[in-house]
């Protein structure tokens, strides 16, 4: 894999937080979504104490579908001792604010029974509103599982940017300055119709209508070139490292 290091022993610890927290899944079936081409898995990060190292807690592997508007969660799980925590809505939070700005306006999945009650609080309903016709052929069906449908809120951002170290908070739905982002551009060259160019924030400012506009310089560009944009067009860089 061309993946950088910390990213492959990243997915390799979250194999294992699946296998242990998803027994009823065969190992080798985890193994070969969770690394194929086709899947996108958001990794939660999260130090113990105070100058620990951040360690994989949980995660979710899904299955973008962004002709049709919409992916599916394969896998989601935490681990145990931080399941009471608020990690796996701040998990879930940050993978749908990713989805939403990709252009994905819903997000599905098969719960089974023991997980239904934490979906439905992550905004899943047994409702489905995504038409059967995009959907149906496509998703990998779970005998004895709920399917559950959540319409996203592209505009959405999240409270906090968990794993990318305290100067990359967010206080209040604002983007602190020196926060690492990505900027969104159309493009005609991508699968999403979008690119997202790496930018860092310089400073914000609020308007009469109470809407938050950022100046950004673009990494590794002339600063010429840096601009004012608004949070729709914004997202953590979840690739940028802190050190």
């Amino acid at each position: 894999s061309d993946a950088p290091f910390w990213k492959m022993e990243a997915l390799s610890s979250l194999e294992n937080i699946f296998k242990w927290q998803l027994p009823e899944m065969p190992p080798d079936y985890i193994t070969h979504l969770l690394y194929d081409k086709d899947h996108r898995t958001m990794c939660l990060m999260k130090a113990r104490g105070s100058g620990e190292e951040k360690r994989v807690v949980g995660g979710i592997t899904y299955r973008p579908f962004y002709k049709y508007g919409f992916a599916e969660i394969v896998f989601c799980a935490v681990i145990s001792h931080e399941q009471v925590s608020g990690c796996g809505s701040q998990l879930m939070n940050h993978t749908k604010e990713h989805l939403g700005k990709d252009g994905i306006t819903h997000f599905i999945t098969y719960a089974d029974d023991g997980a239904i009650g934490f979906f439905r609080k992550q905004g899943f309903s047994k409702k489905i509103t995504l038409p059967k016709a995009k959907y149906l052929g496509r998703i990998k069906e779970y005998k004895g599982g709920q399917l559950m449908d959540c319409k996203l809120d592209p505009t959405g951002v999240s409270q906090l940017y968990h794993g990318l170290g305290d100067a990359q908070n967010v206080s209040g739905g604002v983007y602190p300055i020196g926060a690492r982002v990505e900027v969104q551009f159309l493009s005609n060259k991508t699968e999403t119709g979008r690119k997202w160019v790496r930018a860092k924030i310089l400073k914000s400012k609020q308007d009469g209508d109470g809407k938050i506009h950022y100046m950004v310089h673009y990494i590794g560009w002339n600063s010429k070139w840096d601009q004012w944009t608004i949070s729709e067009h914004i997202r953590p860089d979840l690739n940028y490292k802190t050190r």
